[in-house]
């Protein structure tokens, strides 16, 4: 029978206590292991416009469209800056058309990253709209969009809006309401009947030098309204 030498058993009588002493210690939970309780919020959303002198030139016939969006989660979108638009996304600047944006929007649905679509009313451009809408936190995220007519392929929206924040719903959160070139029709103009971009754009801001007859001699585009959330 063989005998471990004194010296060898004792190095592994320690490596076996420091292995257990490791194995005991409590692991830190990275970021993306801690797990956010579940829970719902319902909002009422008052949407402001302000679409008037100086700010902007107000054309005949002035006015925006119904506002198309969702609930979403974070992992999905309905527009971006700096991305192109999608054909709904095309339709909803160019003619306010909203076929092909519900069938996007039903294709997100499907995919379960979406927990409501919405269409609400259009507010009159220097007017209010409101509306209550729900949230949980799968689903903590509003996007839409609206046309601004007359106009080539303008449009205005909010996109990926997050109320769930810090691990806490917000309570009075107002954010500005901006105002894109949609990057698929040619034109500076108060106008439908324009060209076609090609090569199609980006989803961009405007500015006074593509939208000059909306800037009315301003150095900036300003927000057209603004979007309030208030937790009910």
């Amino acid at each position: 029978m063989r005998y471990l030498s004194p010296v060898l058993l004792a190095a592994l009588v320690l490596f076996a206590s420091c292995k257990k002493e490791a194995q005991d210690q409590p692991v830190a939970a990275s970021a993306a292991d801690v797990i956010v309780p579940y829970s719902e919020a319902s909002y009422k959303m008052t949407v402001v416009l302000n679409w008037q002198n100086p700010q902007f030139a107000v054309p005949a016939g002035v006015h925006v469209t119904a506002l198309i969006g969702m609930i979403h989660s974070k992992d999905t979108f309905l527009w971006r800056p700096g991305l192109q638009a999608t054909k709904g996304l095309e339709d909803v600047a160019e003619i306010g058309n909203t076929v092909h944006m519900n069938l996007e929007l039903d294709s997100i649905l499907a995919l379960n990253k979406v927990l409501t679509k919405f269409s609400i009313a259009p507010p009159p451009v220097t007017g209010t709209v409101t509306a209550n809408l729900n949230f949980n936190t799968n689903y903590p995220c509003i996007s839409f969009a609206s046309m601004i007519a007359p106009s080539p392929d303008w449009f205005m929206g909010l996109h990926d809006l997050n109320l769930f924040e810090g691990n806490r719903w917000a309570d009075d959160l107002t954010v500005q309401i901006m105002l894109y070139d949609a990057g698929t029709e040619d034109g500076d103009v108060f106008g439908y009947n324009n060209p076609a971009t090609v090569p199609q754009q980006n989803i961009s801001f405007l500015t006074p030098q593509n939208a000059s007859v909306l800037a009315n001699g301003n150095t900036q585009i300003y927000a057209i309204g603004t979007a309030r959330f208030v937790k009910n």
